[in-house]
């Protein structure tokens, strides 16, 4: 084996001159370079079919789709044509028909007034010749006479209006507000007679208006314009359904049809009578896509028109129809007209096309099969022969791998037989590199966790403790020697040096510097101060010899890095390290930011809670001195005072019971009522303020307390007290009271035991209070919630001692106060 070994080991060395080249070796025709082969062909080759398939049926849509779209938008451009061609000849119809009505009038009032011209007056002509043309109507009775005097302005005849008879004509006008009195007697003075068009015209005594036609012609006996007149909102109503009638019996292109709808989605014309007067906007495809609405939007916001995509259902499930529609307004009359056209030679066409592809695929499929198997029946003798050849080579180069995936180690260009394992080589060599600078920021990131986390834990320490901590960590973090932390006062002016930490050679721990620099301006501060004007973090990796480069180091600087820890956009403090073995890098600056801006946090929360403290303490203080002036008040006066009441009360009894017994009865229920409120008073006033417990010692006010809870619960209390123990100062004794007093009403009111024991031990300056109970025990809210609770809280704080509150052993509630108190 070391035989074969160095034969190894010989032959790398001898081929390392000129190394064999792996393209050249029988390793080529192995069958996984068969394989890759075959299936970059396959692949080339179902791309290749694949894209014509594609460019042959986009070539398909694409022709049938603008087939069908110059279709469809003919047969809207015929409809509106149509339209059009019918208006001309409506309006023709009526211009020629007014103006044969008007010669017909004029013919009648010609007549009369030639023969009966002798007999009456001009008035009564007007009157005869107003009668005769009053009933006659044409067109269903849309189609009227009307006459009027013009240099009078009065209207003698108005048949589709009588209430304008004797009216003035300049009290009709147009819809622009004018009288068109003017326009009438205008025309007939430079022509005789025409043709007036009028919209929205109005009069003000009938507030109406009515759009029309009227051919006007004057007469001049009578000084009369006869005219005869139709209503053009009427008339394009008539032409308007007979141009939908005809429309919606339009077909083309085998099922294409036209739909015809108003601005407000209204169908007005279809080829399905059922959607006549539904909302176009509820037409909704077998996709779910609302067409309908898509139509209307798009005749409205489109004036030249546009199309739309959408899939009918068709009577066998499943299957859907493709059509497409081209819509355009139509807005004279507020109308939206849709060519609506199906596509199915189109999609018949893809079918086919479809079909012809897959036939042809599946014969090329099984030719290009047929002749890869005989080319790898070929392959495989000369692949297996070769493959067994390598096969050794390829797993010494294996377990190296392994082996430097789990160590250290790098591949030497030695161990290699191949040119073409040098770049896997390097890879390798690279891969082991990354590892190991992954495994450095691991262990940097599991360094900033555990100084945070043994910064949480260090809760007795002092503030300045803490800043060397963290710095020193720091400096480890990053490589460096020296470091330091600056805080920043509130108004940006000063900076202070309240750590500073040198790592000396070989050496653990941490080294102070002065602790008395006294606090510089920004302007002396170098680098620091523009830390904090530009709050932004500078990285030096070529420190020059000045001044303010250097500072606050006293030796000289590689490199070095600082970084600005703002809070509310003002930086707060600053922190750096200097001369690391290697460059800094923003790496360097992420981790400094994130622990010191945890340390800051833990800086705020320690002080918030201090402060805390010392309100609570504030607040139980003054609490304390309110419930002793009430207590004392309640006591000194309101005691007294009933005392003496009671005094009174019983003299007053004495003289009652000779001369009126049945009234010293009455007083003697009196005098035991306020007998009961001094009884109350006394009690309410020590609990309010422990009078009691000064005067008569801690012992005495417990056993008070017990035959006060046994008298309101039925409940046994048994105390046990050292008595050989020194007593609790007054500013102490209180709070214990207070807390016991509170456990036990607790205790007799919550958990409803039999026994509760109250055990008061005092040694040295230990003192430990435990008031335990057999009942079913607190109730986990109120032991989370309760005011009283809290405040029991509170108290222990007042005098350093520790409350626990937890379940008993068997069942009840296990209260402990214990801590280090003086005297």
């Amino acid at each position: 084996m070391l035989g074969h070994t160095s034969t190894i080991l010989g032959g790398g060395i001898m081929a390392k001159a000129r190394r064999p080249s792996l393209s050249s070796a029988p390793f080529r025709a192995s069958l996984i370079v068969i394989l890759a082969l075959a299936v970059f062909i396959g692949i080339f080759w179902i791309i290749n079919e694949y894209q014509t398939y594609q460019e042959s049926i986009a070539n398909i849509q694409q022709n049938y789709k603008e087939l069908y779209q110059t279709r469809a938008r003919e047969e809207v451009t015929s409809v509106l044509d149509f339209i059009e061609q019918r208006r001309s000849q409506a309006d023709l119809r009526i211009e020629n028909q007014l103006r044969t009505k008007v010669q017909s009038a004029y013919t009648i009032a010609s007549h009369i007034y030639r023969m009966y011209r002798e007999e009456h007056d001009v008035m009564q002509l007007r009157s005869m010749v107003a009668e005769i043309l009053r009933p006659i109507r044409w067109n269903n009775g849309l189609g009227y006479y009307f006459a009027g005097r013009i240099e009078e302005d009065v209207i003698d005849l108005f048949a589709n209006d009588p209430l304008l008879e004797g009216q003035s004509l300049c009290q009709i006008k147009d819809h622009t507000g004018k009288p068109i009195a003017l326009n009438i007697v205008r025309m007939l003075k430079e022509k005789g007679a025409g043709i007036f068009r009028h919209q929205h015209t109005k009069y003000d005594f009938a507030s109406r208006c009515f759009p029309g036609i009227t051919f006007v012609k004057y007469f001049e006996p009578f000084d009369w314009y006869i005219g005869a007149g139709i209503s053009s909102a009427a008339m394009e109503k008539d032409l308007q359904e007979e141009i939908l009638a005809t429309v919606q019996d339009i077909q083309f292109g085998g099922d294409g049809h036209i739909i015809c709808f108003r601005f407000d989605g209204t169908i007005i014309s279809h080829h399905n009578k059922n959607f006549i007067g539904r909302s176009v906007s509820d037409l909704i495809d077998t996709q779910g896509k609302k067409y309908g609405q898509a139509m209307l939007n798009t005749g409205l916001q489109n004036g030249s028109g546009g199309y739309v995509l959408y899939r009918s259902p068709k009577i066998n499930p499943g299957e859907g129809q493709q059509r497409l529609s081209f819509i355009k307004t139509y807005p004279e009359w507020n109308w939206i007209l849709a060519a609506d056209i199906s596509m199915d030679a189109m999609a018949k066409a893809i079918h086919d096309e479809t079909l012809a592809y897959t036939a042809i695929s599946f014969k090329n499929v099984f030719i290009f099969i047929g002749l890869f198997a005989i080319a790898v029946l070929l392959l495989l003798s000369m692949t297996y022969y070769h493959s067994i050849k390598i096969k050794h080579g390829i797993s010494l180069f294996t377990d190296f791998f392994r082996k430097a995936a789990h160590t250290q180690v790098k591949i030497q260009d030695t161990d290699l037989a191949f040119s073409e394992f040098e770049d896997l080589s390097k890879l390798a060599n690279t891969m082991v590199d990354d590892r190991i600078q992954k495994e450095r920021t691991l262990h940097r990131d599991e360094l900033r966790l555990d100084t945070l986390l043994q910064l949480g834990a260090m809760e007795e320490y002092d503030i300045n403790d803490k800043y060397d901590f963290v710095l020193h960590r720091i400096i480890q973090i990053t490589g460096s020697t020296r470091g330091y932390i600056a805080l920043v006062n509130h108004a940006q002016t000063y900076t202070t040096l309240c750590s500073q930490v040198t790592i000396g050679l070989g050496q653990v721990g941490h080294t102070p510097e002065d602790d008395t620099t006294p606090p510089r301006l920004l302007a002396e501060s170098g680098v620091i101060g523009r830390c904090i004007q530009q709050q932004k973090v500078y990285i030096t990796n070529n420190c020059d010899d000045n001044s303010d480069t250097s500072y606050p180091y006293n030796q000289d600087i590689q490199r070095r890095v600082d970084v600005p820890i703002s809070n509310n956009n003002e930086v707060v403090l600053v922190a750096g390290v200097c001369n690391s073995s290697k460059d800094y890098n923003n790496a360097d600056v992420r981790q400094m930011t994130m622990l010191l801006e945890g340390m800051w946090l833990h800086v705020l929360k320690t002080c918030s809670e201090k402060e805390m403290s010392n309100l609570e303490r504030q607040i139980i203080a003054i609490s304390e001195e309110e419930r002793s002036n009430i207590g004392r008040d309640l006591h000194d006066d309101l005691g007294s005072h009933l005392s003496g009441v009671e005094i009174l009360s019983k003299v007053l009894q004495q003289k009652l019971e000779k001369n009126s017994p049945e009234q010293a009865d009455e007083l003697a229920i009196i005098r035991n009522l306020i007998q009961e409120a001094i009884e109350k008073t006394r009690w309410l006033s020590r609990g309010l303020y422990p009078v009691h417990v000064i005067e008569q010692g801690l012992e005495a006010a417990i056993e008070e307390l017990i035959a006060e809870i046994e008298q309101l619960y039925p409940v046994q209390c048994r105390l046990s007290f050292d008595r050989q123990a020194e007593p609790l100062a007054s500013n102490i004794a209180p709070h214990v009271y207070y807390i016991i007093r509170e456990a036990l009403f607790n205790a007799a009111k919550h958990g409803r035991p039999e026994t509760i024991g109250i055990i008061i031990l005092r040694h040295d300056n230990r003192l430990s209070v435990t008031i335990v109970d057999d009942g079913k025990g607190m109730p986990e809210q109120g032991r989370r919630k309760g005011l009283g609770l809290h405040t029991m809280q509170y108290r222990a704080k007042a005098i350093g001692a520790t409350l626990d509150i937890q379940p008993g052993e068997n069942n009840g509630t296990l209260v402990t106060l214990y801590g280090e108190v003086f005297s």
